[in-house]
Formats: C-alpha cells, sequence, structure tokens
C-alpha cells in the first residue's frame, strides 16, 4: 500500500513541476524586439549614457549605442512638421496629452517601421492595429500599446552576438487606487549593470514628487513633464526635497550604469 501511494505522491509532485514549468514559461514581456546593430560597430568602455532635451517637450535618451526618444503627444514638436527633423533613433515613446493640442497619431506617420510605444486607450478610443506579419506590406510605424504593467523587451547588437545592449520598458500605475497608466520605467543594460529611468505621464504635486522613491523603489532618474517644459529629478542617490527638480537642457545630463 505504501508503494502506491508513494508512487502516486511523486507522480502528483512531478505533474505539479510540469504545471509550474508551463506557467513560468508563459510569463514575460508583451513585446520583444531585437534590433540589430550597424556593422562595424563597437561599444567599449563603462556602460554610460545620457539625457538631452532636442526640442519642445522632445527629449533624446542614448544608452551604449542604444538611442531612444520620448515626447509628449500635446508637445510643440509633436506634428507632422517637426517629426521630420527628429534625430535618428531604435525606438520612440509617446506620453499621453494632457492639455493643449492633440493630433491624434498622424503625425507619426514618416516613421517608417519604427516602434512606437504608447499608451493603450481606453474602450472608447481607437488605436492602429499592429503591422501585419509581412513587412514588405507597410512601411508605417510599429505601435505598441501597452496598459498598467506591461512590459516590452529591446535588445540591441551585432547579428549571432551574445555581448547586446537591452532595454526593458514597464507601464507603471499611479498612486494607490489608480489604473491607468502614469508614467514607464525605462532599464537600460548591459551585462549585469543598468540604469534606471522613469518617464512621467503627468504633472506631480509637490508631496507626489517628494514620494515618488518610496513608489519607484531602484530608480534612479525620473524625466517629469513640466509647463516650461521637461524636468530631471535624481531619485536613488539623493533626496527630492535635497536636490529638487531641474529643467532638462541642451547640454544633457549623463549617467553611468550601475551593477545590480
Amino acid at each position: 500500500m505504501w508503494n502506491v501511494s508513494g508512487h502516486g505522491a511523486v507522480l502528483v509532485a512531478v505533474l505539479l513541476a510540469l504545471v509550474c514549468r508551463v506557467g513560468l514559461a508563459q510569463i514575460g514581456p508583451r513585446y520583444v524586439i531585437d534590433v540589430n546593430a550597424a556593422a562595424g560597430v563597437a561599444i567599449v568602455g563603462a556602460a554610460q549614457g545620457s539625457v538631452q532635451l532636442v526640442g519642445k517637450g522632445l527629449a533624446l535618451i542614448r544608452f551604449q549605442g542604444l538611442r531612444l526618444l520620448t515626447v509628449g503627444a500635446d508637445a510643440d514638436a509633436y506634428s507632422a512638421e517637426s517629426v521630420r527633423d527628429w534625430p535618428a533613433v531604435d525606438l520612440v515613446l509617446v506620453t499621453p496629452p494632457s492639455v493643449g493640442r492633440y493630433g491624434g497619431l498622424a503625425p507619426l506617420a514618416a516613421l517608417r517601421r519604427l516602434p512606437v510605444i504608447l499608451v493603450e486607450p481606453s474602450a472608447n478610443a481607437t488605436v492602429p492595429p499592429l503591422p501585419p506579419a509581412s513587412p514588405g506590406r507597410d512601411d508605417g510605424p510599429r505601435y505598441y500599446p501597452m496598459q498598467t504593467w506591461d512590459a516590452l523587451h529591446l535588445r540591441k547588437g551585432r547579428a549571432k552576438s551574445k555581448d547586446k545592449t537591452w532595454l526593458r520598458v514597464t507601464a507603471m500605475p499611479g498612486r494607490p487606487g489608480t489604473a491607468q497608466v502614469a508614467g514607464f520605467v525605462l532599464e537600460m543594460g548591459e551585462g549585469r549593470t543598468s540604469y534606471r529611468l522613469y518617464v512621467g505621464c503627468e504633472a506631480l504635486a509637490a508631496d507626489e514628487i517628494e514620494g515618488l522613491p518610496l513608489r519607484l523603489p531602484g530608480v534612479d532618474l525620473a524625466l517629469l513633464p513640466a509647463r516650461d517644459g521637461p524636468q530631471l529629478l535624481p531619485l536613488a542617490r539623493a533626496a527630492p526635497a535635497a536636490t529638487g527638480a531641474a529643467a532638462l537642457t541642451v547640454a544633457g545630463y549623463a549617467f553611468r550604469a550601475v551593477r545590480r
């Protein structure tokens, strides 16, 4: 009798292990993107990057050959005329409009096959569908709408190379009790080092800014929208109350990845 019960227990344990394995395999990012680096491009030295103002409401983020652009959907730089002058990047992050004009997604039409992250709209709004499987039939941007806690993983490097720069974008909620996307955490890394930047979608009151380190543990820097332009706020190594937010400038803000 013991042998039968023992074999039964082993069988149950094996089945549970298989179920857990399958369940864990299904947990992962909503989107995965691979970007091939140009031939002959090699990134050496310590992992470092920068955040720079490149237009009204337009911020350029660089990290080890990876280039990202963030823009508010109601910013002056968000127009069909301005898009033509945007710098070449690997990915665009569009934060939703809060005040002022909004031209929908029409200004982005000129972004040929470029990945564009945006907040997934509510049920009564529409967003262009993801591109068809055959890339030759669609030269428009590739939209990646995201809800709270959705994640996107991007890897950039030479084909078949194990040494790649990676990016993890996570859509974050706001204050407790709210469900809409309040911002995105961009973790840029290479190997075991990374840097975490929070891109806010909405202007924050003074008490909300002071509470960011508690709401975003482990984040190094916050890029926040403001009436006079994007603001930078260090979070990890200095208290916001002590340093305060500073305007993002054309000169930019340099950072270095840290070992996690």
